[in-house]
């Protein structure tokens, strides 16, 4: 019988037996995580403890605060020890992370405290059970990456319009889908690219074998489309899409993917495709919007729907409104951004006012000022108006994040 993390349990034993015997030894607690940073195992406590290792062993995940800051000291990428310093904000004793790899890819990790420093000879001894550990948890990766390759090719007929019906007829066959319930479609877009970016696509981790790893606690399809991650799953409840949905906001982020979703459903295998398709429209408006935390759904996208299908760069500033396009070139900051308050406030002056915190009079004579740039038409004919403020949404949310990369 499998674990719910994948590992059999004569393999998660003799993970066990190594990572006690490395305590014994060196006189200090020990742990063993997976590659997504979940507890495999811990040793007694021996030694000092802190509230991170307390936490992880009880909810058999890591606290979400730590594990950017871990990530941030490149312990995904180091085929080295890494020693991370104390943090005192998250509660954290310093701590040496032993990378478990093999021909490159990343297995797990060991974690000994570092208080007091550990001696060379305790680090030299903790290297090699990690070796050790990468032989162990080698074979649970083959496997965990056969069962990955299965459902990312599932996931790419299912989301095909030629195959679609037949892949999840295939699925269901092969319990990778339950029989029944809802399509959803989860999407998770890579981190924004920045003037670092090969940098940043070389710390992105393959997570498909992370997420066939989590299937034991409810069956979904996941694939990568581009730098985008995509699962499918069938639903009969509410409760059901949040297992899903869990594991993504468990895997994605420790393996360099940004946490904001995008989701849509579907009722039947046809419309599978075109789901997909504003699954991952609506993940690149949460990643844009800076929208953290719970998925953003197709059906709250509102207005952003009216960009559904063009790109969301500068370029589609241009193409949506011409008016916007002359006023960001002839204008300053404060024109596209009093232009923009006052069409959020639906023309209203006190709203406008009190959003950009500036008098009425101040208003008027920037409004004024537009005006003479892009003409009142712009602002006073509705569907002209319309254009604009979408374009202007689109620059203010493209500036943003630029402005944060």
């Amino acid at each position: 019988m499998s674990q719910p993390n994948g590992f059999e349990m004569a393999q998660l034993g003799r993970v066990q037996a190594l990572v006690d015997d490395l305590a014994r030894a060196i006189g200090r607690s020990v742990a063993v995580d997976d590659p997504q940073l979940g507890l495999l195992c811990a040793s007694a406590q021996t030694g000092p403890i802190d509230q991170v290792r307390i936490d992880a062993i009880i909810d058999r995940a890591p606290p979400p605060g730590p594990v950017p800051w871990m990530l941030d000291r490149n312990i995904a990428i180091s085929t080295r020890p890494v020693r991370l310093p104390a943090h005192p904000g998250f509660g954290m004793l310093p701590r040496i992370c032993f990378p478990i790899r093999r021909d490159g890819r990343l297995l797990g990790y060991l974690w000994l405290f570092d208080e007091p420093p550990a001696p060379l000879g305790a680090t030299a001894r903790a290297c090699r059970v990690a070796a050790d550990l990468a032989d162990l948890m080698w074979a649970d990766d083959t496997v965990l990456r056969a069962r990955a390759e299965t459902i990312a090719t599932l996931l790419a007929a299912a989301t095909c319009e030629e195959t679609a019906a037949n892949a999840v007829r295939e699925a269901i066959g092969l319990g990778r889908l339950p029989g029944d319930g809802t399509f959803t479609v989860h999407a998770v877009q890579a981190a924004t690219p920045r003037p670092d970016a090969a940098m940043d696509r070389a710390r992105l981790r393959d997570p498909l074998p992370d997420l066939a790893r989590r299937q034991f606690g409810r069956p979904f399809l996941a694939g990568l489309a581009g730098e985008t991650l995509l699962t499918l799953s069938r639903n009969r409840t509410a409760g059901d899409a949040e297992v899903v949905e869990a594991s993504l906001c468990h895997v994605a982020p420790t393996a360099g993917y940004r946490t904001a979703m995008g989701t849509t459903s579907a009722d039947a295998a046809e419309d599978l495709p075109e789901a997909a398709r504003r699954a991952r429209f609506t993940a690149e408006v949460a990643a844009l919007r800076g929208a953290p935390g719970a998925p953003l759904r197709w059906r709250e996208l509102g207005p952003w729907r009216l960009l559904y299908g063009l790109t969301l760069t500068p370029a589609t500033v241009r193409e949506i409104s011409e008016d916007a396009y002359v006023l960001l070139r002839d204008g300053g900051p404060e024109h596209w951004r009093t232009a923009l308050a006052y069409l959020d406030a639906g023309r209203g002056a006190p709203a406008a006012c009190a959003h950009l915190a500036i008098h009425r009079a101040t208003l008027y004579y920037r409004l004024n000022r537009v005006r003479q740039l892009i003409g009142s038409p712009a602002l006073d004919d509705g569907w002209r108006a319309v254009a604009l403020h979408v374009a202007l949404t689109l620059h203010a949310c493209l500036a943003r994040t630029a402005d944060t990369a």
